[in-house]
């Protein structure tokens, strides 16, 4: 635990004391809250000058900032990027490369856990995402090097050829569109592939990404329906990836909680996508992030304050209201992987408890 100017926050990093308005005496922001940039600009106006934070926060808020540098990178490429004008790309993909092995490399592959927020995105956010999601679950399946590089280039421009589509695909159920609309919307796939296949500097495992990352297990998907183990072991790592990102963010799907999203892979786990590979994926995601509010079985309601890695789907809870809505006064910490009979019945990740 540190003090900290909040001027020299940078985002990303997590309150290790309860916030209390200057005021009022209430708290603010409890601890473990994700200090999120629209959170910052606003407490000098509420006269908050210090914080203090978990002494993490710093490499967290700084990977915050790489991943929005990235993020803004990809979004300047991809709107300039006209049809087989690829010279920006290669040296878009070695970025990414560079800033996500990187940051995946800072602790053991096995510790590791994923922590996704349920926000509005759009093709940018969702490459990046996909991109990293890919590139951990890759290494996680244990594949060498080259195939690992391979998804990670194959999953950041899978969906370039969004770029050449007309119909709305942002928080629009695509199936509810006419028919053109979709046969349009399901062109993407082909419109990235023929964009770059004739690049040398992506191998035929990242076209291949790019062509088949909507086909699924069963035959259902497109453009080819093609199925079972005439799908690469990377083309199944990217589908998982994409379709559950897809949802999130709101990418050819209506936005979604995380949770109908986790409920959409674990479903279709050996229908549409690879039992294996969706397993160790749902494993690899936080059911529930820091900072979202919580309601327990016992009706007390309070937010997520830290993860248990072993069992993501059980965290360490501070307890901030009872269960006839009561504040306590002083918020009490409860480690549902010692407190084995009560279950989280519903959260959100709103600011509000």
């Amino acid at each position: 635990m540190k003090r900290v100017d909040v001027n020299n926050l940078a985002g990303g990093e997590i309150l290790s004391r309860d916030l209390y308005a200057q005021n009022y005496g209430n708290i603010l922001m409890p601890k473990g809250t994700v200090l999120k940039k629209e959170y910052i600009d606003k407490l000098e106006l509420l006269g908050i000058h210090t914080v203090f934070i978990e002494e993490s926060g710093e490499s967290s808020a700084k990977k915050v900032e790489l991943m929005e540098d990235c993020q803004n990178k990809i979004k300047q490429v991809l709107e300039r990027h006209i049809y087989k004008h690829n010279a920006e790309l290669e040296k878009l993909c070695n970025m990414a490369e560079n800033m996500i092995m990187e940051a995946i490399n800072e602790e053991p592959l096995n510790e590791q856990i994923v922590e996704i927020k349920e926000h509005s995105g759009d093709m940018y956010t969702h490459s990046m995402q996909v991109c990293t999601l890919s590139t951990m679950l890759a290494l996680k399946s244990g594949l060498e090097r080259r195939k690992v590089l391979d998804i990670l280039k194959g999953a950041l421009l899978h969906d370039i050829g969004l770029r050449y589509i007309t119909v709305p695909y942002e928080n629009v159920c695509i199936e509810e569109l006419p028919k053109s609309s979709q046969e349009e919307y399901r062109k993407h796939s082909l419109e990235g592939y023929k964009a770059l296949e004739k690049e040398n500097w992506i191998s035929s495992e990242v076209k291949n990404i790019i062509f088949f990352h909507h086909e699924r297990l069963d035959g259902s998907g497109y453009p080819l329906k093609l199925s079972g183990d005439r799908l690469s072991l990377p083309i199944k790592i990217v589908s998982i990836c994409d379709a559950f990102d897809e949802q999130v963010e709101g990418i050819g799907h209506k936005r979604c909680r995380l949770q109908e999203a986790r409920e959409y892979l674990r479903d279709n786990r050996g229908i549409l996508f690879d039992k294996n590979l969706t397993e160790e994926f749902l494993k690899m995601i936080v059911q529930y992030p820091t900072g979202c509010a919580v309601t327990l079985s016992t009706g007390e309601r309070g937010r997520v304050i830290s993860q248990n890695k072993e069992m993501p789907e059980r965290p360490v809870v501070s307890l901030l209201y009872d269960k006839e809505g009561k504040n306590y006064i002083k918020p009490r910490e409860l480690n549902l992987m010692k407190a084995l009979h009560v279950f989280i019945v519903e959260s959100s990740d709103e600011k509000h408890v």
